[in-house]
């Protein structure tokens, strides 16, 4: 199963990881800022859907953490991450002393010229405290803490069957992720300064489509000029809804793309929101899945 805590708390759970799965629970809401609050409502879903002592996944919504891709550091695996961790203190502006950092490699490298890449992530330590607290005391298990970029190419690894490279579109109420992934594997990621609040407000929602079509071209250039890969067939857009719908409509047309929305396999409703789609691809990397 999985929790985040972003503009809304949230927590997904899903049977049947190995194979087809379905969604067992799906609950968000937006819960004040106030510890004990968050740990009623908690055990509340718990104890309804009965999860009590269930594995549980934190995911971290976009802007709680730093994602930063820099040039691998010339050491061993080993010693790989204390070494990026060092990098990392001119990036953040708080003491190296007060994160909690990992990093993980970006795939398709080796072109001549050009040096290996990782992704540092980096998140401070005590808000991370916080929250595996409130899932104890709701009566789950922390397994583990990821973020959305790894969460959301679990969604686009579940969606697609085949080995396409995917691009994803993924929009909160105040922001957005493009990014581009095939299979387990995360290409690139780019942030988005607007998300779901404009595009439903927008007076001209083509300018907006052509805005977000720009940026998906270049992050889609980038890709092709840096790894040489597989080329982009396919787009999925995250979460439901109309406006999205349009959007995924007008991307796929603009960029001659197979353009669709990101669904639930099986659900009646469709009416997951932002938050509940982080938490359902972390629970998609729970233990018995893909982590």
């Amino acid at each position: 199963m999985g929790l985040c805590w972003g503009s809304r708390l949230a927590l997904t759970a899903v049977d049947g990881l190995d194979g087809e799965w379905r969604l067992r629970a799906s609950h968000s809401d937006a819960v004040a800022d106030d510890g004990d609050a968050q740990v009623r409502t908690l055990s509340r879903w718990v104890s309804r859907a009965r999860l009590r002592r269930c594995p549980a996944v934190l995911t971290l919504p976009p802007g709680s953490y730093t994602l930063t891709q820099m040039e691998r550091p010339s050491v061993p695996a080993e010693e790989l991450a204390a070494a990026v961790r060092w990098r990392l203190r001119d990036v953040l502006d708080y003491p190296l002393e007060e994160a909690v950092t990992d990093v993980f490699e970006v795939p398709g490298q080796g072109r001549a010229g050009r040096p290996p890449l990782v992704y540092a992530v980096a998140a401070r330590a005590d808000p991370l405290r916080d929250m595996v607290g409130r899932a104890k005391a709701a009566g789950l298990q922390p397994w583990k803490i990821g973020i959305a970029e790894l969460a959301l190419r679990n969604l686009t690894e579940r969606a697609e069957t085949g080995p396409e490279t995917v691009a994803g579109v993924y929009l909160m109420p105040d922001r957005g992720l493009v990014q581009i992934t095939r299979g387990d594997q995360l290409f690139l990621s780019r942030g988005l300064d607007y998300g779901l609040d404009t595009l439903a407000g927008a007076q001209d929602p083509a300018g907006l489509h052509e805005r977000v079509a720009l940026e998906l071209q270049r992050t889609m250039d980038y890709y092709d000029s840096h790894f040489g890969a597989a080329p982009v067939k396919r787009l999925l857009v995250m979460p439901g809804g109309e406006t999205v719908g349009a959007l995924a409509d007008a991307l796929g047309s603009s960029l001659g793309l197979a353009a669709r929305v990101w669904q639930v396999p099986g659900a009646e409703s469709q009416d997951l929101e932002s938050d509940a789609l982080l938490a359902l691809g972390g629970a998609l990397g729970a233990p018995g899945g893909r982590a």
